[in-house]
This record gives structure tokens, C-alpha cells and sequence, in this order.
């Protein structure tokens, strides 16, 4: 996660990493997630918004 923030000069903070739907801490290993070869993490940036304003 800090690597990859690094090399897109992003704030961890604004990064969500999700595996199999499920938001990662930092902390957690392939291990605990249960991780295989060729399983990949998404990074998605943090969004705010996304209604329409009311009539």
C-alpha cells in the first residue's frame, strides 16, 4: 500500500484498497486474506458526493 501511494504521489489516506469487495488495513497480510497467486487488490481514490441536488 505505501509503495504503491509513493509511486502515484497519493496520500494513503485518499486511497481505498479493497480485495474480493472487502476494505484493507494496512496491517493485514496475503495470508490472513487468504491471497493466491495472480489475486489482485483495488485501489480506488476516496469519492465525496454523488447524489443530485433536489428540485
Amino acid at each position: 500500500m505505501n509503495a504503491y501511494c509513493a509511486r502515484q504521489s497519493v496520500d494513503m489516506k485518499a486511497i481505498a484498497f479493497l480485495f474480493d469487495g472487502r476494505r484493507l488495513r494496512a496491517e493485514q497480510t496475503p495470508d490472513e486474506l487468504e491471497m493466491e497467486d495472480g489475486d489482485e487488490i483495488d485501489a480506488m481514490l476516496h469519492q465525496t458526493g454523488g447524489c443530485l441536488p433536489s428540485a
